[in-house]
């Protein structure tokens, strides 16, 4: 009897310890997949306070080369991933919904986001 039982404890040790590894190995899981989404978040800017033309649905691309306009850069259809604004339309909000522009390249962020501080430090 009594070597069954160290048998059983024998079994349970090993339960926890591998129970140990495993909560082990899924919090290095979630930690690399939080670290590489944001790695792919650094092309992304988020546009906040632009008016929501309310006939058009998809004005976000629109708005990104207006505002790439206003800031004098050099921006193409091929240098943009995806456009969009963010969340469900509202029929009566004040609060126009933001918008999220993904860039192919880092340096392409970069440069809008320069000239848009340097553009806020002329006003």
């Amino acid at each position: 009897m009594v070597e069954y039982e160290n048998k059983l404890n024998q079994l349970e040790e090993k339960k926890e310890q591998l129970r140990d590894e495993m909560v082990q190995k899924t919090n290095l899981l979630v930690f690399q997949l939080n670290r590489q989404e944001q790695y792919i978040r650094r092309e992304n800017i988020l546009i906040y306070g632009v008016e929501e033309n309310k006939e058009d649905d998809d004005d976000g691309e629109k708005v990104l080369f207006k505002i790439a306009d206003q800031l004098e850069t050099d921006l193409k259809d091929n240098e943009i991933q995806r456009v969009h604004q963010l969340g469900q339309k509202r029929r009566n909000s004040e609060n126009p919904r933001p918008i999220i522009a993904r860039f192919v390249s880092s340096k392409k962020r970069n440069e809008f986001l320069t000239k848009k501080r340097e553009l806020k430090i002329s006003k």
